[in-house]
């Protein structure tokens, strides 16, 4: 006589769900935008034939960025809080850097550190009125003339970008951060310029700038498929 059997299927999963706050705008810690934190909320569950059947968790709650999919391990009302503390602290310490610029004007580490800050903020026009106030700080400094190239990359005026690039470079050829991002504003202008996107990579790569063997190799393959 043959007898017959089934197997039985069960197993955990985790289920996510929309939380019951509503969604926060807010600038994201992790891509930096001004965009919707959604609150989210998961918890395991018993499953039988791959079908939940009651929960073995609680629930946790977690909020997700509606631009990049960044999540955080905290409610989104929470997020907003922490972010706007964070914006205040950095709009304090901005202030500050301001000031003790006022001072000394010529001082291009805090010019730099400046423009940093509120390039971290997406205040881009900030850093470039910076710039603009104390321009012995930037001129003495190829490291201020790099991160207001990067400033102006970051607001697709790629034109003002490389000839900061270029100003950088003029005082310091060995400077692989300035070739590296030149080379991304020649890849990225429209029209790109791929021959000038390889010879800035190569000199970027020359001077041991990480992620150069990369670009170059993306540059040079988009050169050769023009």
């Amino acid at each position: 006589m043959n007898r017959r059997g089934f197997i039985i299927l069960f197993g955990t999963r985790s289920m996510i769900g929309n939380d019951a706050v509503p969604a926060v705008r807010t600038h994201c810690p992790s891509c930096g935008r001004e965009t919707d934190i959604v609150g989210k909320t998961y918890r395991q569950w018993f499953t039988l034939f791959f079908i939940p059947v009651f929960p073995i968790s609680g629930r946790t709650r977690f909020s997700q960025c509606a631009n990049c999919g960044a999540q955080f391990q905290m409610p989104a009302d929470q997020l907003q809080s922490r972010v706007t503390q964070s914006q205040q602290e950095q709009s304090q310490r901005s202030i500050a850097m301001y000031n003790s610029l006022r001072n000394s004007p010529a001082n291009s580490v805090t010019l730099n550190d400046l423009m940093q800050l509120y390039a971290g903020m997406g205040e881009f026009d900030q850093a470039v009125g910076a710039a603009g106030q104390f321009p012995d700080a930037l001129n003495n400094s190829e490291q201020c003339m790099t991160t207001l190239g990067r400033v102006y990359l970051a607001q697709n005026k790629h034109a003002e970008a490389i000839q900061w690039f270029d100003a950088a470079i003029a005082r310091n050829d060995a400077l692989g951060e300035a070739h590296f991002h030149k080379a991304i504003a020649h890849l990225t202008s429209t029209p790109p310029e791929y021959a000038q996107a390889v010879s800035s990579a190569r000199a970027a790569r020359a001077n041991g700038f990480p992620g150069a063997d990369e670009l170059l190799r993306e540059a040079e393959g988009k050169a050769r498929n023009v």
